[in-house]
């Protein structure tokens, strides 16, 4: 029930998400969702939210999961977990002092013929809840919800990674995007996802491959929360792993890399003579110029190692022959078709939401936007090119969302995370077999992003500076992945496979990520699109080249 505008419970908080206050709660929902960081549908508009389900987790401070449903009216719904719990007295005016970004509604408890003010929270920042969901992984526990259950696993590292009879002391991380981490003491840290689907995540999947096979450059898996509905397959809700202590990833390694380089170019000619869209496979077949090494110095011998170490991680993940899951796979037909139709939809569909975008962007956005319009029939072309493929090219599971924000710098090394894949992409897409390339490139246009940033950061203009860094530091990356996978049956044995391939997936990846970049922070728009409109353009001169004709356009 509802008093006035204040959502009102009797006897026992946990009723508030039952009959009409429910409903209250829900209809307050879409506001409350549209502000927090993690939710994924910021650009689309909510049609209503419903309670699916929700399971009490037993501790000091009784706290609920709730699983919810965005319904949207022009996209598919989502599922989002949503974990809660009330704070009274003066716990009430420190949460929303302390940590606002948790707060979630208030409402009036009424009991014993008084009332009693009360707040809703995300109960992540509450440390009974995390402390919980900690001994229910150490003791595999079974939660039963309305109509599900949630159900708690540890593997064998996690006797390993959490000493018995260890005071565990939750910290909830800060760098929260699409989910929510908490760290226990420096040993093993929870991931919470935000948005859950039907099937295992990737990430419980992979971690669990790569931990039964030691892999080392990967977080050893320690357990998992998994809810199961009435019917159909488990949702994974969370994975407990490994800390790693780190110094940072590679993301923000990058960023003070080329701050180091734009500080060194300073006695240089005012812009390298070098082209801006070399092919990639070629570059890094190349030695290393006296100016690139003079300038990038020893940050090309780390980008070469990150290259080998995702090349170990590959032949790792093509080990598992007793899996039909993970069983390598070669290039099919119908994985081409696939593949074409969906490379060519989701650009197309990036393209038509672009020109709609075109009048909110600056003059040298609207100009960089009608030279990719100009281009679209190279689209089609880049779509077609999957039939070139052989069909001997070999397909395994991979990363899927693979950038530098993903790999975290150890002492001299690498830990490679988060192996959940695209988030905006469906379980099902994210689960695929695909051509080791989709990772290499997923990471070059990582690299290609990082100058770009900076300078804008800055507030400076692009430069072919940028472009001179995050070409060769993309080609070292590659000449180190070459080092170590050239050879085996994971890289393709004709050039011209692993050519066409690349440039596929740094086109898609380009795209998705201007989609993203759309939606999410238009001032970055610029980004991608000079990625997308070299990549054309090079399609462009490739072909013309072909014919006898080549343009300069």
């Amino acid at each position: 029930m509802k008093c006035g505008n204040m959502l009102t419970a009797t006897h026992d908080w946990v009723r508030l998400f039952e009959g009409e206050t429910a409903r209250d709660l829900t209809r307050a929902l879409p506001a409350i969702l549209q502000s927090r960081r993690w939710f994924g549908g910021k650009a689309r508009r909510i049609d209503r939210v419903d309670l699916l389900d929700y399971i009490a987790i037993p501790s000091d401070s009784m706290s609920l999961v709730l699983l919810i449903r965005v319904e949207y009216d022009d996209a598919p719904a989502e599922t989002y977990s949503l974990p809660v719990t009330a704070a009274f007295g003066d716990e009430v005016e420190r949460i929303r002092r302390d940590l606002p970004s948790a707060v979630i509604a208030p409402f009036v408890l009424e009991r014993e013929g008084k009332a009693e003010n009360g707040l809703l929270y995300d109960a992540l920042w509450n440390r009974d809840f995390t402390v919980a969901l900690l001994n229910a992984i150490s003791r595999g526990s079974r939660f039963s919800g309305l109509s599900g259950n949630l159900t708690a696993s540890s593997t064998d590292a996690f006797a390993e990674l959490v000493p018995l009879g260890a005071k565990p002391e939750p910290v909830v991380m800060k760098s929260e995007q699409s989910n929510t981490s908490v760290a226990y003491n420096g040993s093993v840290i929870l991931k919470l996802y935000r948005r859950v689907q039907e099937g295992s995540n990737p990430d419980l999947e992979i971690g669990r491959v790569l931990t039964r096979l030691r892999f080392s450059s990967v977080p050893l898996l320690a357990g998992a929360l998994e809810y199961q509905a009435p019917s159909g397959p488990p949702v994974t809700l969370g994975v407990l792993q490994q800390f790693v202590a780190n110094r940072g990833d590679a993301w923000q390694y990058s960023l003070d890399a080329v701050k180091q380089f734009f500080g060194a170019v300073h006695s240089q000619p005012p812009e390298p003579a070098a082209a801006e869209t070399p092919r990639m496979l070629q570059l890094a077949r190349e030695p290393y110029p006296p100016l690139a090494r003079h300038l990038i110095g020893g940050n090309l011998e780390w980008a070469e190692r990150l290259g080998q170490r995702t090349a170990q991680l590959h032949g790792a993940l093509s080990q598992v022959a007793d899996d039909s899951a993970f069983a390598p796979e070669r290039l099919t037909a119908d994985y081409r078709q696939l593949q074409r139709a969906a490379v060519k939809h989701g650009m197309a569909e990036v393209l038509m939401l672009l020109s709609e975008r075109t009048d909110f962007f600056s003059a040298g956005g609207k100009q960089q936007a009608g030279l990719l319009l100009d281009l679209t029939p190279a689209v089609a072309r880049i779509s077609n090119a999957f039939e070139m493929v052989s069909p001997s090219v070999l397909r395994i599971r991979g990363h899927g969302d693979y950038h530098l924000g993903q790999v975290l710098c150890t002492e001299g090394d690498f830990m490679i995370t988060d192996f959940e894949g695209e988030p905006a992409r469906s379980l099902a897409e994210r689960r695929m077999k695909h051509p080791v390339l989709l990772d290499i490139a997923g990471m070059i246009r990582s690299f290609q992003y990082v100058p770009f940033v900076f300078l804008k950061g800055q507030a400076l203009e692009p430069c072919r500076w940028a472009s001179y860094w995050a070409n060769w530091m993309s080609g070292a990356f590659l000449k180190g992945y070459l080092s170590t996978s050239v050879g085996t049956e994971l890289w393709p044995q004709n050039r011209q496979d692993a050519g066409i391939l690349l440039d596929l997936y740094l086109a898609r990846k380009a795209f998705y990520e201007l989609r993203y970049e759309l939606n999410n922070r238009p001032g970055w728009v610029m980004i991608p699109l000079r990625g997308i409109k070299d990549l054309m353009k090079a399609d462009a001169t490739v072909v013309e080249a072909d014919r006898g004709m080549v343009t300069t356009k």
